[in-house]
């Protein structure tokens, strides 16, 4: 592949994941809304520790849990990037679910480092290999979708849920 091609490649991947880990830079959005505060990061910012804590069916995940999850899963993909292999054990990925002020601080402080770093990654990359882009590649549905839960759980939390008959 040429570094032309790469290079586009490469720019195109980032305006997915900057859509929705920072929310959309443009006028126009691939899959969310054009509010600039639609993405992860834009979307928990205001969030108190015990929203995201809070779960929303007995044994039911947190918004807290999600963002760990993804936070995992920047980490192992900045870590493959890097040419290390690292564990991909997904069941470790879930270990959070309630937090304080500070934890939950701190927590989206490490989001957010992991994916500069990813951006980091992804602006040279050479894609060594198909897996090494199917691993970035997969991380745009990965996030969007516990993008889409994290609002639901929000929105339930604000809006206790009434049965509807």
């Amino acid at each position: 592949m040429s570094e032309t091609n790469i290079s586009k490649i490469n720019n195109i991947i980032m305006e997915f994941l900057e859509e929705v880990y920072d929310g959309p830079k443009h006028e126009y959005t691939w899959f969310i809304n054009n509010d600039p505060k639609s993405g992860l990061l834009g979307t928990i910012e205001n969030m108190n520790s015990g929203e995201a804590s809070t779960q929303i069916t007995k044994n039911g995940t947190t918004i807290a849990a999600h963002i760990e999850h993804l936070r995992w899963t920047l980490e192992k993909t900045n870590s493959y990037l890097r040419g290390e292999k690292p564990a991909m054990i997904w069941s470790e990925s879930w270990p959070v679910r309630k937090v304080n002020e500070t934890e939950w601080e701190t927590l989206i402080q490490q989001l957010r480092r992991e994916y500069i770093a990813l951006e980091e990654s992804v602006k040279k990359v050479k894609w060594a290999s198909d897996e090494q882009l199917k691993e970035v590649l997969a991380l745009i549905p990965h996030a969007a979708y516990h993008l889409g839960a994290i609002r639901q759980i929000a929105l339930l939390i604000k809006q206790p849920h009434k049965n509807i008959e």
